[in-house]
């Protein structure tokens, strides 16, 4: 994750008075995203889902109630799941396996690199949605944040859970490993959520899940079954010191299996 200090949220500067509910349509805000998208050079995933019954740490629930005070009734209020893929060399720039320090040849920074990048553009897309739509913009990471807490929990009162809206919208399924896992991508993407006034009801997708495959388990210890995965994740993120606040080594191994599961879904 990024070390700047870059503001977390960006909020539309239009007033809500002058967007109308006739102007905010599903088929409208996917056509933007797609065009910013492709203005990008990046291939991206959407989805929606009303943003009451999406289940959320108390903290976090709370930082939403504060965040969105004045958009409008909560029932009326629907989250846009927005999602960037990296590109294919950017994930085979992670090690394919378990490594404790990294390579010399730096070449993971390439991932490091990509991350930063994909959250900057996430920035600028779903501040761009929301102006574009009256609402208002949640950054994809606090950014920083693995040196200015203690402890994972420290983080949750200051964000919400783009993973627990992606998989609300049904743009993926959550994984084993804790992320949510799209069938465009697996989980090599990243995520940022734009609070729009206007209930918009999410569509009906048929998701695979991750069934008997245990790829991230694996080849992560970290990952073990227990709780307190997060905070033994942050600590190795911080230890590895690449050029942001990424390991990726999870997101490989599940992106390659669930690209050789749709070869195979293919071949059959």
């Amino acid at each position: 994750m990024s070390k700047s200090t870059n503001q977390q949220i960006s909020k539309s500067q239009i007033s809500k008075s002058q967007i109308s509910k006739s102007q905010i349509s599903k088929k409208k805000i996917e056509d933007e995203f797609r065009r910013l998208c492709e203005q990008m050079g990046r291939q991206g995933v959407i989805g929606f889902t009303p943003v009451e019954g999406v289940r959320l740490l108390s903290e976090q629930a709370a930082y939403l109630r504060r965040k969105l005070e004045g958009l409008g009734a909560w029932s009326d209020i629907t989250a846009v799941s927005i999602g960037l893929l990296y590109h294919q060399p950017e994930i085979l720039a992670v090690p394919a396996g378990w490594v404790s320090k990294p390579p010399e040849d730096g070449r993971w920074n390439q991932y490091a690199r990509a991350y930063t990048e994909l959250n900057r553009l996430l920035n600028g897309i779903a501040s761009q949605l929301a102006e574009r739509f009256g609402g208002l913009a949640e950054a994809p990471t606090v950014e920083g944040w693995v040196e200015r807490v203690s402890h994972v929990n420290d983080y949750w009162p200051h964000c919400v859970s783009h993973r627990a809206f992606a998989e609300a919208a049904g743009v993926g399924w959550r994984g084993k490993s804790g992320l949510v896992i799209t069938p465009q991508a697996g989980p090599a993407l990243r995520f940022a959520t734009v609070f729009v006034p206007q209930r918009l009801s999410p569509d009906s997708r048929h998701l695979p899940g991750c069934g008997d495959c245990n790829a991230c388990l694996e080849v992560c210890p970290i990952l073990r079954p227990e709780e307190g995965y997060r905070e033994r994740c942050r600590r190795r993120l911080k230890a590895l010191g690449l050029e942001d606040e990424v390991c990726g080594i999870c997101v490989r191994v599940c992106w390659e299996a669930v690209r050789r599961s749709a070869s195979e879904a293919i071949s059959t």
